[in-house]
């Protein structure tokens, strides 16, 4: 498997960003803690669509079969 480059990668995800529909962007800063987390479940969505066929890899800790996580110092639960 090939790794993808960091610039690649922070090239696309800028992207990725920049399109991302407006009302969401708008919802990150709502006031209502449920819009905001509508908006980071609605933006991670997008994200994950524009990141189809890209290969990421990263050490494993785990025996075969393990996915390693892509954010190993973040791993505090969300919301």
């Amino acid at each position: 498997m090939l790794r993808i480059s960091d610039d690649i990668l922070l090239t696309h995800l800028e992207v990725a960003l920049a399109v991302a529909p407006e009302h969401t962007l708008i919802r990150l800063n709502a006031d209502d803690p449920r819009a905001q987390r509508i908006a980071r479940v609605d933006l991670a969505r997008h994200l994950v669509e524009r990141m189809r066929g890209f290969t990421i890899e990263g050490e494993s800790n785990g025996g075969p079969g393990t996915q390693p996580c892509l954010f190993p110092g973040d791993l505090s639960p969300i919301g």
